[in-house]
């Protein structure tokens, strides 16, 4: 469980995993109350890359049409994330990084594309 800097809706994610199999992000208040799923428990190895420990870093970018709506669109201050890696005991697993992304606020610009 971490805590974040501030309470806004979050958008997006980058998750870069480092031999996980799945993650389920879970998004809180630290006012109380129980956490709510953000993201579904999402795949970041095939089980046969699992078993065999091909690519176990990559970065997965998850969009707003991957995040679960209702939590999504609340304002929150508490993240859970929960790894599984259930196709091989015997190696460590993590993540190197999560990177949240708020949505704009409406009086901000969106950010420019690069150039």
């Amino acid at each position: 469980v971490s805590q974040l800097g501030g309470s806004r809706p979050i958008h997006s994610l980058h998750i870069g995993n480092d031999g996980a199999a799945f993650v389920e992000v879970l998004v809180g208040s630290s006012a109380g109350g129980d956490f709510q799923v953000l993201l579904p428990s999402a795949a970041l190895m095939s089980p046969s890359e699992s078993r065999a420990g091909a690519e176990p870093r990559r970065v997965r970018l998850f969009g707003p049409d991957s995040l679960v709506k209702g939590p999504a669109q609340g304002s929150w201050d508490r993240l859970r994330v929960v790894l599984s890696q259930p196709y091989c005991q015997s190696r460590p697993y993590g993540l190197s990084f999560i990177r949240l992304f708020a949505a704009p606020e409406e009086d901000e610009a969106p950010p420019e594309a690069p150039v």
